[in-house]
Parts: C-alpha cells; sequence; structure tokens
C-alpha cells in the first residue's frame, strides 16, 4: 500500500502551486514520516483568479504561499520553475529540461503527477504528458493522483481521516486561491465520498485519497 512506503524518494510533481496539497495533501504528510519527499511546482500559476493589481503581486503570494505549505508538509526539497504556462513549446521545452535535470539530481524510486488523460485541466495533462514521454525504460513507479476530476476506477486508496485537518489547513494556506474557491471543502467532498460510496471493507474510513498506477 501506498501508506506503507518506507525508506523511499518520493517525487512529489504540481503543475500549479497547490495542486499536491489539494490531490493528496493528506497521503503527503504520512509519507513524509518514513520517506523524503522531493516537490517539483512547475508553473507560477498566473493565469488563476486574481485578486490583487497586477501579476507581479499574485505571483509572489502564491510563491510564499507554497513555501509556507511544503514547510509544513516536511517536504525535504522543492523546486520552483516559475513558468508562466507549457502551452508554447519554448516553455514546454524549458520544463522537460528541468525536469530531466532535477530527474537525474534526485534519482526518485517513485513519482506523483496529475492523470495525463483524466484530469481536465490542459496544463495538468500536458505537464504528466512530458513527464510520461521522458521516463521510459526507467524503473521508477508512476501514480496519478486526482485534482480536477473524480476517478471512476483506481488501483490504490489511501485513509487520510487521521490528518484531514491538516489537509484542509494546507489547502488554505493558498490564500489567493480559496478566496475565490473553497477548495478544501470540494476536495474533501470527494475524499469522503470515495470513502462512503467505494467498498474499501473498512465501514469507518471517512476521508480517503484515492490513485491510479501507471501499469505498463
Amino acid at each position: 500500500m501506498i501508506s506503507d512506503f518506507q525508506n523511499k524518494k518520493i517525487l512529489l510533481v504540481s503543475p500549479h502551486p497547490d495542486d499536491i496539497e489539494i490531490g493528496m495533501g493528506g497521503t503527503t504528510i504520512i509519507l513524509s514520516k518514513k520517506n523524503k519527499l522531493f516537490h517539483i511546482i512547475c508553473t507560477n500559476g498566473s493565469g488563476s483568479f486574481n485578486k490583487y493589481k497586477n501579476k507581479e503581486t499574485l505571483i509572489r503570494n502564491r510563491k510564499k504561499e507554497s513555501e509556507k505549505s511544503n514547510k509544513f508538509m516536511n517536504i525535504d526539497k522543492f523546486f520552483y520553475y516559475g513558468l508562466d504556462n507549457v502551452s508554447t513549446n519554448k516553455n514546454a521545452n524549458l520544463f522537460k529540461t528541468l525536469f530531466l535535470s532535477n530527474l537525474d539530481e534526485i534519482n526518485p524510486d517513485i513519482i506523483f503527477c496529475p492523470h495525463p488523460r483524466l484530469d481536465k485541466h490542459p496544463t495538468h495533462r500536458k505537464i504528466s504528458r512530458i513527464i510520461l514521454e521522458n521516463l521510459k525504460n526507467k524503473k521508477i513507479k508512476i501514480f496519478f493522483y486526482e485534482v480536477w476530476g473524480a476517478f471512476n476506477k483506481y488501483h490504490h486508496y489511501v485513509n487520510i481521516d487521521k490528518v484531514i485537518k491538516k489537509k484542509n489547513k494546507i489547502i488554505n494556506f493558498h490564500k489567493s486561491q480559496v478566496y475565490y474557491k473553497d477548495y478544501a471543502l470540494g476536495i474533501t467532498g470527494i475524499n469522503h465520498y470515495h470513502a462512503v460510496f467505494n467498498n474499501f471493507g473498512k465501514e469507518k474510513d471517512q476521508y480517503v485519497e484515492v490513485f491510479i498506477e501507471n501499469i505498463i
């Protein structure tokens, strides 16, 4: 089970500054106790809702929110690429270059990222596709977490009952975003749905995060 991982080097990939917190914040907190965690934040999130007067303020605040959240999650090291997007060939190639450099540096056993097909956000899908294209012939386990769109089928789940309050807390560190959307309420509703409406054999589970494994 994912929650049983020990002494692993785990690379977490967030297309935007708050994706890991939303998609697998509870699992991240659990894994941080017995593994070494690395976190890549791909874009600066400047294309999202902006309650400030200018783009630079949003970028600066989103980075500060991520720094606070990563510290709380006990991330060993995080890499902030600060790209505006990956929609241009230039930025997509820059992401690829940065990612491969970090991949060589970290040499992870496991990678978590959004699903390259099922996630509804185009940036999420593109980043995950680039990752997969560059992991061929590498013995790295890959797991996909859900953000924009709930999974109907999956291979793994993690009970996050004991850390659900902490998950809500780290999501709410991203004040620039929860200002206009209650992401904590939205995702914990999905986490609760998975626990209630799926047969995991444990009727008392209240919140679970689910994952699809990239099985070749």
